[in-house]
């Protein structure tokens, strides 16, 4: 199997050609998947971005095209054509190195944020606090009042009866002293 090794500055557009031993007079249907570190192969990348014998001139025929790569594109791509006869299987490697990204690891962005989210729950904790202090200020200073203490009255709350007529009710105007 043989093996290239493509390298590129980020955010520019690499063209990974298929590096298996293909016949010229021959037509094949090709395939390109990433190969992750432990040598299993990933997902096969969108047709799309792949370039057939027809679309593409000889010397980059059957390429994969990736535009705007990042650090992430870095790795091993495997090209697999298969003869449209089905008479041949050949595969090809391409490893693709994509220099000059800014590396900002997760730990960093964890740092980045980290003064955020201790203000954030700090500010949970405090309203939290302040709404318990603030109902319980208010039960003691008989704000609420507790209809479970005698002598209490229930306003606003009328009884009603079958008996009795469910019509508008006008209430004796009281002073307080």
């Amino acid at each position: 199997m043989a093996m290239r090794e493509v390298t590129v500055a980020c955010s520019e557009t690499a063209d990974l050609p298929c590096t298996a031993p293909w016949d010229p007079q021959l037509s094949y249907a090709v395939s390109w998947a990433k190969v992750s570190e432990s040598g299993t192969e990933s997902v096969e990348l969108p047709e799309s971005k792949q370039n057939s014998s027809f679309e593409a001139p000889r010397r980059r025929a059957y390429s994969l095209t990736i535009q705007n790569t990042t650090i992430c594109s870095s790795g091993t791509y495997r090209c697999a054509l298969q003869e449209l006869g089905g008479q041949r299987n050949l595969s090809g490697t391409v490893v693709l190195k994509v220099t000059g990204c800014p590396k900002e690891a997760t730990e960093s962005t964890f740092r980045k944020y980290r003064a955020e989210a201790v203000l954030l729950f700090s500010l949970v904790v405090f309203y939290l606090t302040l709404i318990i202090f603030t109902c319980k200020f208010a039960r003691l200073q008989s704000i609420f009042p507790d209809i479970s203490k005698p002598g209490t009255e229930q306003a606003f709350l009328p009884v009603t009866s079958p008996s009795k007529h469910l019509g508008p009710v006008t209430l004796p105007k009281t002073e307080t002293v």
